[in-house]
């Protein structure tokens, strides 16, 4: 009996608002729980908290403070319950569409590596650092060369070639811009 394989492109669990959540349960939790403990075996609420539980029993529920708190830990369970149910950016992309029989997932870190790399093989390029952020590649390269422009165009030629070889499944928008260093004699 064979199972389905995992999907390659999958969307990162959402950590942080179960982690938040989580945070906030456990420290309502504690403190119920001291409240009541001190309760039962001192026969009295502690002295610390004594004037906020007699200020937050003393409140009607229609009052304003209450409503004002009501409201903000409704806003905040929403926001928590939103976040938690939207997907995350997925980590990997499919490349090698079409060629390759099943799929091919590449991490979209390794995909900019691989095009930083290829692009400080230029000659004229000292040094390059790429971003790649949704469908957007961004390649900033680093010269000290004079003449910019021909270290610009090999570079974007570089990119091009580096992403046109893995075919990426959805199509990555490139931009390749030039920064000029002072040499250092």
């Amino acid at each position: 009996m064979s199972t389905a394989p995992p999907r390659l492109v999958r969307r990162p669990a959402r950590t942080v608002p179960a982690t938040l959540l989580g945070l906030l349960l456990l420290a309502a939790g504690a403190t119920a729980l001291w409240l009541l403990i001190t309760l039962l075996v001192d026969g009295s609420w502690p002295a610390s908290a004594r004037s906020a539980l007699a200020a937050v029993g003393a409140q009607r529920l229609d009052s304003t403070p209450m409503l004002v708190a009501a409201g903000v830990l409704a806003a905040l369970g929403l926001l928590l319950l939103l976040a938690a149910l939207l997907p995350g950016r997925p980590s990997r992309g499919l490349v090698l569409a079409g060629d390759v029989p099943g799929g091919t997932a590449v991490a979209h870190r390794d995909l900019a590596r691989r095009v930083t790399r290829r692009v400080e093989a230029v000659d004229g390029v000292h040094s390059a650092r790429t971003t790649l952020s949704g469908r957007r590649l961004q390649v900033l390269a680093r010269t000290v060369v004079d003449d910019s422009e021909t270290v610009l165009r090999a570079a974007r030629t570089a990119v091009e070639e580096s992403v046109d070889e893995l075919r990426p499944e959805t199509a990555l928008r490139t931009r390749v811009r030039i920064q000029r260093l002072n040499r250092e004699d």
